[in-house]
């Protein structure tokens, strides 16, 4: 029976004489047998350890030899095995979970004598250079001839580069790469993203741009995976001309670049991404910000040669206040307590209507039964380094904010510069 892993061996006797070791661990092959030309049933059992340096292995006898097992951690891949003789422990990490519980539950059958001639054992002799070499974590193609069409992706791939491949659909093997976080898909002609993205559940950057992607689908923002370890999207220079609302519900969000497409406008609750660090928009249709913008606390804002008007003073829309509808009561209270809501749930047109709320200055929702303002704001409150929205070097941009009873309205009116939440 064999695993492979990453060790570290650590001797119990050298802190005694004062002497310090650093472990680092290596890529390891263990394997539990009996030595070549040994009688099956009498055979003495080892374990063995082989490295890339190596390769004929360390062989540690098991029988009345291991002290202790330490498996806390079995299930993140981690495990120590404390050996009698030599006095050394073998620290384990990086394994197959469930490969792992089953060679320790051998291990200790093994260790009290019991009889284990069912199992299919290893016969221990050398590995070849293939079964120890480190197992290939990133890996990057940048032609279409070099794309491994007859072989598979390495399966333990953390880093994967693919451009200039002319991608039209994103390969379906790249979603059994379980322990993938940076997927980089830059510069092909990708046109949409699969619900598939849900098996990539420790993804934390996703590279998109220079392709023709229309929408980002708001399955995909609501998949665990994405709100709980994506802190990095890039879909710059596509053909996206609308971010849904649920990309707010990406709690993790550090940087978002959207350049290059043909965003008229930003998600109303924007500034629920309490994370974003690093926001570029550039080049975009972007006339005006959602007063849900001011919440934002930013390192870096990048949102150059948008159409932003001129506004130079507040311009409040005169209403005569109503008794907001049911409908519109309802809509604020699923909002205001972000519960989900699916065409599973409820009428495709109610899920459109609640999709379309609007977000008051104060932070709650709003649709008909609201009133419209326009003011100027500078974005150098939201940001130390900013980067102008034109040749002019201005800063300031229109914020579009919507007033959702009259309190609000008499609040904005005493001073339409202050931001009350």
């Amino acid at each position: 029976m064999r695993i492979k892993c990453e060790m570290d061996i650590i001797n119990r006797v050298l802190p005694s004489l004062n002497v310090k070791k650093g472990g680092k661990g290596c890529h390891t092959q263990l394997s539990i047998g009996r030595k070549p030309q040994s009688d099956s049933k009498e055979g003495i059992l080892f374990l063995m350890a082989c490295t890339a340096k190596d390769r004929n292995g360390a062989k540690y006898q098991i029988k009345d030899n291991i002290e202790q097992i330490f498996a806390k951690f079995i299930n993140e891949g981690k495990a120590t095995i404390r050996l009698k003789d030599p006095q050394q422990d073998l620290c384990l990490c990086k394994a197959d979970p469930l490969q792992l519980k089953n060679f320790l539950t051998l291990l200790r059958k093994a260790s009290l004598g019991e009889n284990i001639e069912k199992i299919s054992l290893s016969t221990l002799a050398p590995v070849s250079t293939k079964s120890v070499d480190k197992p290939k974590t990133k890996m990057s193609v940048t032609s279409r001839k070099d794309y491994p069409l007859t072989k598979s992706f390495p399966s333990l791939l953390e880093h994967l580069h693919i451009s200039q491949c002319r991608m039209k659909k994103i390969d379906s093997r790249i979603f059994q790469l379980k322990r993938l976080l940076h997927l980089d898909l830059q510069e092909n002609v990708i046109e949409e993203l699969p619900q598939t993205f849900s098996q990539l559940t420790n993804l934390r950057e996703l590279m998109l741009s220079r392709n023709k992607i229309q929408t980002l689908p708001t399955s995909l923002c609501l998949l665990p995976n994405w709100k709980e370890t994506l802190s990095l999207l890039d879909l710059s220079n596509n053909l996206i001309n609308l971010l849904p609302i649920q990309l707010c519900e990406l709690d993790n969000l550090v940087t978002l670049k959207v350049d290059h497409n043909k965003l008229q406008n930003f998600p109303p609750t924007i500034g629920r991404l309490k994370k974003l660090k690093y926001l570029s928009a550039s080049h975009n249709k972007i006339e005006t910000l959602p007063c849900g913008f001011m919440q934002l606390r930013l390192e870096h804002l990048d949102l150059f040669s948008n159409p932003f008007a001129d506004v130079t003073k507040s311009d409040l829309e005169e209403k005569e206040w109503q008794v907001p509808s049911l409908v519109e009561c309802c809509g604020r209270m699923i909002r205001k307590n972000r519960l989900a809501y699916s065409d599973e749930d409820l009428h495709t047109h109610l899920c459109r209507y609640l999709d379309s709320a609007r977000v008051c200055w104060c932070g709650g929702f709003c649709f008909e039964g609201c009133v419209r303002a326009m003011t100027s704001f500078s974005l150098k409150t939201l940001s130390p380094t900013v980067s102008a929205v034109d040749l002019q070097g201005r800063t300031d941009v229109p914020v579009l904010l919507f007033l959702c009873s009259p309190q609000c309205q008499h609040k904005y009116r005493i001073n339409p510069y202050a931001y009350w939440r």
